[in-house]
């Protein structure tokens, strides 16, 4: 009965109203897709909150499959599935093989792996919380931020109640009590293939050396020398995102609060 429906909508000299010219008809693809006959028939009451209604429905099935092809390139990357394609790493098999293959943006593909990284890795703290991933999931892209920057029990309130640009517009605002104490400041100077700091000189580049990687090296350099003068011993991790960096953040802060 519905691909009848949808065949008598699009068949030759019916009259069609402006939505049916203007829109609906170019959509021949869907014509035996039910899905597609209930969002044609909400689209023709030309009433909004009906429409709007069908679109929220529609993201939400959308999301599903974003959900699920988000848990696959999860597994690939913990379980190092990745090598069996001959890569050292995820992201080198995600750049030449996951993201041709699939067809999609590296956008939305890595948008739809961290959603579901911090959706499993949180669940816990979030099931509690009360939160429905359907409607919000995208949020996730910046709990971390969010827990970075403003106290757990604000930021899963304001995590089911707020909407998408609400709550990412607030996420990346610091909250001036919880900025971190400023590091020492440590001064890099590169004079020819030299490196100093403080006005030591600690590194001879190599000659023919790229001004790329000398500005990297001392960057580096500055960092670690800082971290020292704190106090602290530097430990460095390979990251693939700025958010996996605020996580990593995020959980030393909860672990020195314990101490």
């Amino acid at each position: 009965m519905a691909q009848e429906t949808i065949k008598n909508t699009f068949d030759e000299g019916m009259a069609l109203d402006k939505y049916e010219r203007k829109y609906l008809k170019y959509l021949d693809n869907f014509k035996t897709n039910k899905m597609a006959v209930e969002v044609f028939e909400a689209f023709r009451t030309k009433d909004l909150s009906t429409i709007e209604d069908t679109m929220k429905n529609l993201a939400r099935t959308t999301n599903i499959h974003l959900y699920l092809i988000g848990i696959g390139c999860l597994i690939i990357e913990r379980e190092g599935l990745y090598k069996a394609a001959g890569s050292t790493s995820y992201l080198e098999y995600a750049q030449k093989r996951l993201f041709p293959e699939l067809n999609m943006s590296d956008a939305t593909l890595s948008d739809a792996k961290i959603i579901m990284e911090t959706y499993i890795d949180n669940y816990k703290m979030l099931s509690k919380s009360g939160f429905k991933l359907e409607g919000n999931a995208h949020k996730l892209k910046f709990l971390t931020q969010a827990l970075a920057n403003h106290d757990e029990e604000e930021v899963l309130n304001r995590l089911n109640n707020d909407n998408f640009r609400g709550f990412s517009d607030w996420a990346r605002r610091a909250n001036v009590a919880r900025l971190p104490e400023p590091e020492p400041k440590v001064d890099i100077e590169i004079k020819g293939n030299r490196v100093f700091v403080n006005g030591k000189n600690i590194l001879n580049f190599p000659k023919g050396l790229p001004k790329k990687t000398k500005d990297w090296i001392s960057a580096d350099l500055g960092k670690t020398f800082a971290i020292r003068e704190s106090g602290n011993e530097p430990y460095i991790t390979e990251t693939y995102s700025r958010g996996e960096q605020i996580a990593i953040e995020n959980f030393k802060k909860k672990l020195r609060a314990k101490k």
